[in-house]
């Protein structure tokens, strides 16, 4: 009997030491947790003061009457004169030269087309 209460107390005892162990760890492992948390929190905090800095600068930047000033100080534009206005139809277009050159194409292969055939029935004619 005081065998087995001997036992009883050790295993309670060992337990309670597991215990004491493990409750310990996740006491630091929550701990580290939470600093963790409060690094990512400090982060957005940051981030939120940044995103409201840069939409205040770009309010600034974007203001209309800034904009003015700045193009008027800045480029140099004219009023259009009459002689830089052309119509539609007169600029040249790259796929017009291609179009007319596959007609051309096509024309030359046709007119070489009608030779040959007139050529073959010349031929057809002098053999019989």
């Amino acid at each position: 009997m005081n065998n087995t209460k001997s036992a009883a107390i050790c295993l309670w005892f060992t337990l309670t030491i597991f215990m004491a162990f493990g409750t310990f760890v996740m006491k630091n492992y929550v701990e580290d947790l939470e600093k963790e948390l409060n690094q990512i929190n400090a982060k957005i905090n940051d981030d939120v003061k940044s995103i409201h800095i840069l939409k205040a600068e770009w309010s600034h930047l974007n203001n209309p009457e800034r904009l003015r000033n700045l193009a008027s100080k800045h480029i140099d534009l004219e009023p259009v004169k009459a002689e830089q206005i052309i119509s539609y139809a007169s600029l040249p277009f790259d796929y017009e030269a291609e179009t007319n050159s596959r007609k051309m194409l096509a024309r030359r292969n046709l007119n070489e087309k009608a030779h040959s055939d007139n050529d073959l029935r010349k031929l057809a004619k002098a053999q019989r």
